[in-house]
């Protein structure tokens, strides 16, 4: 399968420890977040399965030129509009997230809502490149970060602070009805497969698909050690006592000989960039979708002028970001937040089976 299909499933997965993820699954470590996450492996593998067998077969295009195909007007302008600001809200929160994060480990005195604006920005202008420039720099990134990445999480397996005997009480309660809050916030990690639903229209699912395998096998690696380190760390009763899990959690490792002593700011400095490439990444696609369903009189004025049109868009919905920032502070984020991945799961499991029985019905003819 090309390469470039699983860069953006990669960086969905690093982003889980920016977002509420680590949080929710915590939250609900006693009453079934462990069943949640062996289920949501399985389901996020499914869905993955049958996403690529369905939209390989249309090489060359993107989900809106699919709906547009086989499905009526109002349900493909209805689906793509909802998908759109899906993607737009995902990009949102990371930014959000991640600038209180900011904040609050290296200048609690910054403004956030400058720091938003900068970043914001950015973002915005990174997404409003076309979708293989938008691809070549998920591929710079990851290569650049992955192996610090494993770095810091051989760090934390190795350190004398991880208390094993605390991971082995944990494993008392994997078994047991897994919670749907626990479900949903799981699978998000394998969703970046959605994103073939704009980058299939440059570069194509491979029909062989033989690296597939990698998505549970590496998600199975994240998920665990998103949900035990915390805990080896701080205890089980301890670990829900912090805001943000996983930037305590690397501020409790040192490199005793290293350049920065403090893993904490190797591990902002990189998630950082994994950070952007993510709001990049769902800006790109959310301002894509949006301008797939723009009358077809207005198509040369989109062509023309792409990048304008993508960048008001993208700012259109950054400034929307920048609002809610001072309408929610951090507990109702992590509400909404928590809302958001339930919806997601549910709408990702309708297209999935929307695009899988197009596709088939199309294998047919």
């Amino acid at each position: 399968m090309n390469r470039y299909f699983y860069y953006p499933v990669i960086v969905c997965m690093l982003t889980n420890t920016i977002l509420f993820i680590p949080s929710i699954l915590i939250k609900n470590r006693f009453h079934g977040a462990i069943p949640a996450m062996v289920l949501s492996v399985i389901l996020g593998t499914l869905l993955a399965h049958l996403f690529t067998r369905g939209i390989m077969r249309f090489p060359g295009k993107g989900v809106p030129e699919v709906l547009a195909m086989y499905a009526p007007k109002w349900a493909r302008v209805s689906l793509l509009l909802f998908l759109s600001c899906m993607w737009f809200t995902a990009g949102g929160m990371v930014l959000v997230c991640y600038c209180r994060i900011l904040q609050r480990f290296v200048n609690p005195d910054f403004s956030i809502f400058i720091l938003i604006g900068f970043v914001g920005l950015v973002c915005a202008w990174s997404a409003s490149n076309d979708s293989k420039t938008v691809l070549y720099i998920n591929e710079i990134v990851i290569i650049l970060n992955l192996p610090f990445i494993g770095f810091i999480l051989f760090k934390a397996l190795a350190s004398q602070n991880m208390d094993w005997d605390a991971v082995r009480v944990m494993t008392h309660y994997s078994f047991g009805i897994p919670s749907w809050e626990s479900l949903a916030s799981a699978s998000h990690i394998f969703t970046g497969y959605v994103n073939w639903t704009i980058f299939n229209r440059n570069f194509q699912v491979d029909a062989k698909r033989q690296f597939l395998w990698l998505i549970p096998l590496v998600g199975t690696t994240v998920l665990i050690t998103t949900f035990f380190i915390p805990i080896g760390f701080h205890g089980t009763y301890g670990v829900d006592q912090l805001n943000y899990i996983w930037e305590s959690t690397a501020d409790s490792m040192r490199v005793e000989f290293g350049f920065i002593e403090r893993v904490l700011f190797i591990f902002l400095l990189l998630y950082l960039s994994i950070a952007m490439i993510y709001i990049m990444t769902t800006w790109h696609l959310g301002s894509e979708l949006m301008k797939s369903v723009v009358p077809r009189k207005m198509n040369p004025l989109l062509v023309n002028h792409a990048r304008w049109s993508s960048w008001i868009i993208i700012c259109f919905f950054a400034v929307i970001t920048e609002i809610s920032t001072w309408l929610f502070d951090e507990k109702k984020y992590m509400v909404l937040s928590s809302a958001w991945f339930q919806l997601r799961l549910i709408s990702e499991v309708v297209l999935v089976v929307v695009i899988y029985w197009i596709g088939k019905k199309k294998g047919k003819t």
